[in-house]
């Protein structure tokens, strides 16, 4: 039983350090390659690009998800370039947007 406990500790910790791999590839991603357009991190309060909303106005948009996310970085729409990511890429920088959310 204690062989138990002790793996699903362990997959929780790892689940948390991979977490962690991810918002800091996420938020690499978003400075060399979003930055140009979008204020990238919390406490900015504009992006370069006027038009361009920032990271943290997207984690706090009602209703915004991974799946919107997603949507929004593979369909091209006026004024956003279409970069070539890896679906791993697309899924770090999703989830370094997301974790700019205020909770309230």
């Amino acid at each position: 039983m204690k062989r138990i406990g002790f793996l699903l500790m362990l997959v929780a910790g790892s689940a948390d350090i991979a977490q962690a791999q991810d918002l800091q590839s996420g938020a690499q991603w978003a400075s060399n390659v979003c930055a140009e357009c979008h204020a990238t991190r919390t406490g900015q309060a504009r992006s370069a690009n006027g038009r361009a909303p920032t990271f943290v106005e997207l984690a706090n948009t009602p209703g915004m998800t991974t799946a919107a996310l997603t949507v929004a970085l593979t369909t091209p729409h006026a004024g956003m370039p279409m970069f070539v990511l890896t679906s791993e890429q697309r899924q770090d920088i999703i989830a370094y947007i997301l974790s700019l959310k205020i909770n309230r």
